[in-house]
């Protein structure tokens, strides 16, 4: 711990110094997000700009897992709670909310008839006290807070069916980040944000 507050120190020094710290490995060579630095003693250290989390040794692709359906240039990354959220390395842009513009399937694909719950399919819908009126008056289940605290836990009961949510999607708070969360099915995101009059 006392080792990663004194590369954190580091960091900080190098962004305020830049000269003192010179990039030695391209960008490209490492995951998103992610660049090699020397110290003035020339030992290299690797650093997230986007996370600030750093290294002495070089991060792998698995740090950094490119989701699939992203735009170019967002990757998805998983907080030590196993929240995940979104990073763009070339603007250095950060969202809890998946980023629009991601790939659509080809005209005329089937729909899939099933879906996976994942943690990679959810919304942020607020605090609460500001977020309800997404859901009140409306046919949506929301689990109870004190079962279901954790977005990455809801998920796993969610693909065995425990809770048993027929719709797709359901919305969930989440004691961690003091949010509550539109979780959904794969094939339910549609129906998710329409029910709860969200544009996509």
């Amino acid at each position: 711990n006392a080792e990663k507050h004194s590369l954190q120190e580091e960091l900080d020094q190098a962004r305020r110094a830049e000269s003192q710290a010179r990039l030695v490995v391209a960008m490209s060579d490492l995951p998103a997000g992610w660049a090699a630095y020397q110290t003035d003693d020339g030992s290299t250290y690797y650093a997230n700009t986007d996370t600030g989390e750093t290294s002495w040794e070089p991060p792998t692709a698995s740090a950094a897992a490119a989701a699939p359906g992203l735009p170019p240039g967002w990757a998805a990354y998983q907080t030590d709670d196993g929240s995940t959220y979104y990073a763009n390395a070339e603007t250095g842009e950060t969202s809890w909310e998946i980023p629009g513009g991601g790939a659509a399937a080809p005209p005329g694909a089937p729909a899939e008839p099933t879906g996976e719950w994942s943690v990679d399919h959810t919304y942020t819908l607020g605090a609460p006290g500001t977020c309800e009126y997404h859901w009140e008056g409306k046919d949506v289940q929301v689990l109870d807070p004190n079962v279901y605290s954790s977005v990455s836990s809801v998920v796993k009961n969610l693909n065995a069916n425990d809770p048993y949510v027929p719709e797709g999607y359901c919305v969930v708070f989440s004691g961690s980040k003091q949010q509550y969360f539109l979780l959904w099915r794969s094939d339910a995101k549609a129906a998710a944000f329409e029910k709860l009059g969200i544009a996509m």
